[in-house]
């Protein structure tokens, strides 16, 4: 019997190894950095906390993001940094198919919430594959894949949010479309600067992505400009839905953003690539867990 289960012992070490690789994957602390997003169409819509919401909440930040991280990280096979994770994991093999049932099980909640709401979470789903898939490798092509991540992170998941609470996304106001435009236009302006620690690694792999097109200058001058329209439209919104003193606190949060950009941009030294990543997670969580906290503020408490 002893040796029997020596004998197991590997074969349950190996099953275990799996496990947290695939987990690993997942990146699940980087998805709530992009929960924002999806809250702030929550909060357009007037939601408050309830059962549909964490049904909602779950299918996307788990079993959408997740797996779609998930299923890039198959076609990357990145070995430097990349969002959320210094030094990836080894890709298994079974990785594929476990992204697609991850992704599966999210479809089935989402349908739980509404229609409207499904639709979304699968075309987020089709966008997705299509950015990572060799055949289309939407990522491959900078406009399309900058645009493909601003829907699919930004307008769309804005929207998830608002539908959660109200089926019919047609009757969003002029204010809420404002709101989900300058989220939006936030995601497309924020994105490039991910990727310029990694521009060798996506050439190599021959990806043409947005940063490695325009060079880390221009991505800079880019975020600032992008970002700094967003946020003007983003205070306008905040002061016409919460008052002045809200949207002072955002105007100052996002100077202060504005402002660590343009000093990054000053010492930007592309060889640092593990410093860059750094700086740019750094950026990427005070920015995210800050207009968290600010959302969370007003939707649960």
């Amino acid at each position: 019997m002893a040796d029997l289960a020596s004998l197991d012992a590997p074969k349950k070490a190996s099953a275990w190894a799996t496990a947290r690789n695939l987990f690993i994957h997942l990146r699940l602390h980087f998805q709530i950095l992009l929960a924002p997003i999806f809250l702030w169409g929550y909060f357009l819509a007037g939601g408050q906390p309830e059962l549909k919401f964490w049904i909602a909440f779950l299918a996307f930040h788990l079993f959408l993001y997740g797996g779609t991280t998930a299923y890039n990280s198959y076609y990357d096979r990145d070995e430097g940094p990349v969002g959320g994770l210094v030094q990836p994991p080894p890709v298994l093999e079974v990785m594929l198919p476990f992204s697609l049932v991850l992704q599966a099980i999210g479809a089935v909640l989402a349908f739980m919430v509404n229609l409207p709401f499904a639709i979304i979470y699968l075309l987020i789903f089709f966008l997705f594959a299509a950015y990572s898939y060799p055949p289309t490798r939407l990522k491959s092509r900078p406009l399309i894949g900058l645009l493909t991540v601003g829907a699919g992170q930004g307008l769309l998941a804005a929207l998830a949010g608002w539908v959660t609470v109200n089926p019919d996304w047609t009757a969003l106001p002029t204010i809420a479309w404002l709101g989900i435009g300058a989220v939006t236009l936030i995601t497309i302006g924020f994105y490039p600067l991910t990727q310029i620690y990694q521009i060798e690694e996506d050439l190599a792999r021959g990806d043409l992505t947005f940063a490695a097109w325009v060079g880390p200058r221009r991505v800079f001058l880019f975020a600032v400009v992008v970002q700094g329209l967003a946020s003007v439209v983003l205070i306008f919104v905040i002061n016409q839905l919460l008052g002045p003193l809200n949207a002072l606190v955002v105007a100052l949060f996002y100077g202060v953003l504005l402002a660590a950009i343009i000093q990054w941009a000053l010492v930007f030294d592309p060889t640092r690539i593990l410093a860059n990543y750094h700086r740019i997670t750094l950026i990427h969580r005070l920015t995210s867990l800050g207009f968290l906290g600010f959302l969370s503020a007003h939707i649960f408490l």
